[in-house]
């Protein structure tokens, strides 16, 4: 879903109200993906608990966990936030994302 967005100019993406929630509820599956994920491992109680949790466990860097911080605080704004900030990051927030996943994933075993 979040990828269909990527796939289309700006312009369209912007005229496209079907298309934005479309991404904007594959962003927000993602990131309830990840809390699921991490919830198998850890108690968290808020987003910055969760970050510091997973960094604690060694399981994300420094720089993973910055990066985290940022784009959970425009999915918790995602209807807000400007047309033209939303598509030029949907390709790095589906990296980051999906990078702790992958990094919770690897623990899990």
């Amino acid at each position: 879903m979040i990828e269909s967005g990527t796939l289309v100019s700006l312009e369209e993406f912007k005229s496209n109200q079907k298309l934005k929630e479309s991404v904007k509820n594959g962003i927000k599956g993602l990131v309830k993906l990840l809390f699921q994920e991490a919830g198998k491992i850890i108690k968290f109680t808020s987003n910055d608990d969760l970050i510091f949790q997973l960094m604690k466990l060694g399981l994300i860097s420094a720089t993973l966990a910055q990066e985290l911080l940022d784009i959970l605080k425009i999915v918790n704004n995602l209807d807000s936030v400007d047309d033209e900030i939303l598509h030029s990051m949907l390709v790095r927030i589906m990296e980051v994302i999906e990078e702790a996943i992958n990094s919770i994933d690897k623990y899990m075993g």
